[in-house]
């Protein structure tokens, strides 16, 4: 009796072992499978005869929660913000994006902000999305007269157009969109809006899953993610043809405000982004300042877009600088 006892004692024992080996040896398998995914995540490009875009060909994505988790400077960088920026009288909003491979972070990166210029690059997308089924717009001519509406609205900048439109004179709607892009200028923007399909432009955001700041509410409010969408489409050329995308981030990359993400910058980095300026009547945050951009710095091109609220507009300018900076630096580290 005593024998079987101990025969069954050791049997279970003996199936004890196994059952923790065999956990052991399946835990070890699921890490390293994670491991892999992590590793494995990448994108399959061809940048090949352009500047500014990089299409994006195949894509093998394991998992949103792996691509956010392996950014290696992610806590670095919020650290440094938040030590070194972020202030009671400054409210921030950052997403950043590696375009190599995916992985992304920010930080109150769903709150909503007055997008104020920035939402001249959905315009020109829209229109440049239109000429490719109908290729004459873009060189079909628009006069412009300026009213008393139109120096209203102007008057509304602090960042003032280098350029202005000539009251009588005809443009054609590519030179609008440069003038509007490159200077920035409320009314390029205005005389192109007067004369597009409302319907077309709302396409736009319907069309990327974006909030239409335009909508039936007239919020006119954008999260920082969100419209960060934009130049994620421009850069994969995933919604306007290759040539399209290349000529929109060309345009991008020559406006004249170089106080914003492209101060902290070392010089002879190529940079395509727009800001955008609002005075508001928010009783706590009376500016908004915006800049948003792709830094083409050689092995790490990234995505970085900044919005902020606050009451002086050289605090808002020098975060702006700052934190482009502190990313930079970061990355700069990691990948020399």
């Amino acid at each position: 009796m005593k024998k079987h006892i101990k025969k069954i004692l050791f049997a279970l024992l003996f199936l004890s072992a196994g059952f923790v080996i065999g956990w052991l040896l399946m835990k070890d398998g699921v890490d390293e499978q994670k491991d892999r995914d992590i590793k494995n995540t990448h994108q399959i490009r061809q940048r090949e005869g352009y500047q500014f875009i990089n299409p994006l060909y195949e894509c093998e994505v394991n998992g949103e929660d792996y691509l956010k988790k392996y950014i290696p400077f992610e806590d670095s960088i919020k650290e440094r913000v938040a030590n070194e920026v972020q202030s009671d009288d400054i409210k921030l909003a950052i997403y950043f994006r590696n375009l190599n491979d995916g992985p992304w972070f920010g930080i109150n990166e769903g709150s909503d902000f007055a997008p104020a210029s920035l939402l001249k690059v959905p315009l020109m997308v829209a229109y440049l999305k239109k000429s490719e089924s109908n290729p004459g717009i873009l060189s079909s001519s628009l006069t412009f007269y300026r009213e008393q509406d139109n120096e209203i609205f102007n008057a509304m900048q602090q960042i003032v157009p280098e350029q202005k439109l000539e009251s009588g004179k005809s443009y054609t709607v590519e030179e609008l969109i440069q003038r509007m892009i490159i200077y920035s200028d409320n009314e390029s923007m205005v005389l192109l809006m007067d004369h597009f399909p409302s319907g077309e432009l709302f396409k736009i955001y319907n069309d990327l899953g974006v909030k239409n700041p335009y909508g039936k509410d007239q919020t006119d409010v954008l999260s920082v993610k969100d419209y960060a969408s934009f130049f994620r489409i421009l850069y994969n050329a995933a919604y306007l043809s290759k040539d399209d995308s290349e000529k929109a981030l060309n345009l991008l990359a020559q406006p004249d405000f170089k106080d914003g993400i492209v101060a902290g910058i070392p010089a002879g980095i190529v940079i395509s982004h727009k800001f955008g300026e609002r005075q508001t009547a928010d009783e706590q945050y009376k500016n908004q300042l915006h800049d948003c951009g792709i830094v083409y710095y050689t092995k790490y091109p990234y995505l970085l877009c900044i919005m902020t609220k606050g009451n002086d507009s050289e605090k808002q300018t020098r975060a702006l600088k700052d934190i482009s900076r502190i990313t930079f630096e970061e990355i700069s580290k990691n990948y020399p």
